[in-house]
């Protein structure tokens, strides 16, 4: 297994020395730097050890994907210009969380809000492949989006998009809050991508607990050996980032 964490690409050296395998970062964040900055940011992650492999958070708020506000042809510009960066920093993995622009609004129809968000993945995955870029569907709680609350959900999702370039995360932290089965992760088996954080506050994973235990069993019984990357709220980056990636590799030789 390989361990990542999410936050800012400025803090790649710092992670590098952590131990950490890789590092995860904001897509839109990256979307919205400056050429000038972006080019800073790509000499910094071409002189670091470790790769900024993984990005998440897709989309910036100003973009629906679902609702009477989806503008494919805005989401199709958008989606070409931040892939190409994620290709120049290396990243070959993109998590499709984005949680607001992702939900319906109040009195919309399930059924065409679902549809919706059926098309908004063709094209976000036919795009991704183009750029070599592998998404991944991110089951949210349901405080963070009305439409894919669950693992079962996401995969049912990725049946149904049927794209190689389509793919599911397992979030630890969004299953606990949903006292979702732990073992759906058995259930759907195919995973290529996980998220870790406590389901109190969010917070780093800094000591074993039963919902930690459960959730890497599961993830054992798949023989899943690829990535998890801790994402969560700290009050201190600098302690906490080396002590969760210390119970995050106890909890994997367990």
């Amino acid at each position: 297994m390989r361990f990542g964490i999410c936050t800012a690409i400025d803090n790649i050296e710092k992670v590098e020395k952590m131990g950490f395998d890789y590092l995860e970062a904001n897509a839109s964040g990256v979307a919205a730097l400056s050429e000038e900055d972006f080019q800073k940011t790509l000499e910094l992650v071409k002189n670091a050890k470790i790769g900024c492999e993984c990005f998440n958070v897709l989309f910036p708020k100003t973009i629906s994907v679902v609702g009477p506000d989806k503008n494919a042809e805005e989401m199709e510009k958008y989606l070409h210009s931040v892939f190409s960066r994620i290709q120049k920093l290396g990243g070959t993995i993109v998590v499709f969380g984005s949680g607001k622009c992702r939900s319906f609004p109040e009195g919309m129809d399930f059924d065409e809000a679902f549809r919706q968000l059926v098309d908004s993945f063709r094209l976000v995955g036919k795009i991704a492949a183009e750029y070599g870029i592998t998404i991944v569907i991110e089951p949210l709680n349901r405080a963070e989006s009305n439409l894919i609350n669950s693992v079962a959900e996401g995969a049912l999702l990725r049946a149904i998009l049927d794209m190689p370039s389509v793919q599911l995360l397992a979030d630890g932290y969004h299953m606990f809050l949903e006292d979702e089965k732990l073992s759906d992760i058995s259930r759907v088996r195919k995973l290529a991508h996980t998220h870790i954080a406590i389901r109190e506050g969010r917070g780093y994973p800094l000591a074993e607990d039963e919902d930690l235990k459960g959730f890497f069993a599961q993830l054992k019984a798949i023989g899943y050996e690829d990535r998890i990357s801790i994402e969560g709220s700290t009050k201190d980056f600098d302690e906490e980032a080396p002590k969760a990636l210390a119970v995050l590799k106890k909890l994997a030789a367990g």
